[in-house]
């Protein structure tokens, strides 16, 4: 009976030991995710849902984020999915009222949504550089804006921009206002930061390189290589990475970071 009873201690501790406990960070949260429908977006949505975020999913293709809901609903989450356009600031602002009258509360803003077109300086149209600045740069500005007197209220807030390397480093395979947007963004994070701060709001950024989501369609497989080979970790990155930072930057454990752009490229680019 005594060994029995070991044996069953001893197999409760391998259980504890192997099976994998996913943390509950976002319990109690409600969190806005801009171009939720596919990579970085999708992902970021999934993990804040898994450890106990309510979601509303943004994209402007609603069958997308129909099957974020799905996703979210059969692991036992909430997802509200809205379809939404960001470079409009009246969608922006229904969405953030209906965000509160179904939720209550607003904790979290993702902006993630986002437009990049390959092409050179000869390319770059004015309804290019037009679109590319309204979704990239308006469309953050818009639901910052909107959010602030919820989370000024509720004197909490997590806002998490993503803006890229071309931000800091200009870019030679997109038109150059895509660069010349998460530029701005960096910028815009900042700024928000200082304003925000007193209100326990913190503001950041993340400035990716080589992930491979449906925006970078147009490298082949060649140039993934090439460009794997020149990033010291020797791969790409993937929209895990990013949501692993998000949801950090999402989080109380960076209570005490603010208006920062963080590099997420695997060492390509340091500053």
């Amino acid at each position: 009976m005594l060994l029995f009873f070991i044996f069953i201690l001893i197999q409760e501790e391998v259980t504890f030991f192997m099976a994998p406990r996913i943390q509950k960070r976002f319990e109690n949260r409600v969190a806005v995710v801009t171009g939720a429908g596919q990579g970085m977006g999708k992902q970021a949505s999934l993990d804040l849902a898994a450890e106990g975020a309510g979601i509303v999913a943004i994209d402007i293709m609603g069958e997308l984020i129909e099957e974020v809901r799905k996703e979210i609903e059969q692991s036992g989450g909430k997802c509200m999915p809205v379809v939404c356009d960001v470079s409009s600031r009246e969608q922006i602002d229904r969405m953030i009222n209906k965000t509160v009258e179904t939720f209550g509360r607003l904790d979290i803003l993702i902006n993630n949504a986002g437009l990049l077109i390959p092409g050179t300086i000869e390319e770059t149209s004015d309804e290019r550089i037009d679109k590319t600045l309204d979704i990239n740069v308006k469309g953050v500005l818009y639901a910052i804006r909107a959010v602030t007197p919820i989370m000024k209220k509720q004197h909490y807030g997590r806002i998490v921009n993503v803006s890229s390397i071309t931000g800091k480093r200009g870019d030679n395979s997109t038109i150059f206002v895509y660069g010349a947007s998460k530029g701005a963004v960096i910028s815009l994070t900042r700024s928000a930061a200082r304003q925000l701060g007193p209100f326990g709001i913190t503001v950041n950024a993340i400035a990716p390189h080589a992930v491979m989501t449906s925006l970078m369609k147009y490298w082949d497989e060649e140039k993934k290589r090439k460009a794997a080979e020149q990033i010291p970790v020797k791969r790409l990155g993937t929209v895990q990475d990013m949501s692993y930072l998000m949801l950090f930057l999402a989080s109380d454990e960076s209570s005490y970071i603010t208006g920062e752009t963080i590099n997420i490229n695997g060492g390509y680019y340091m500053d």
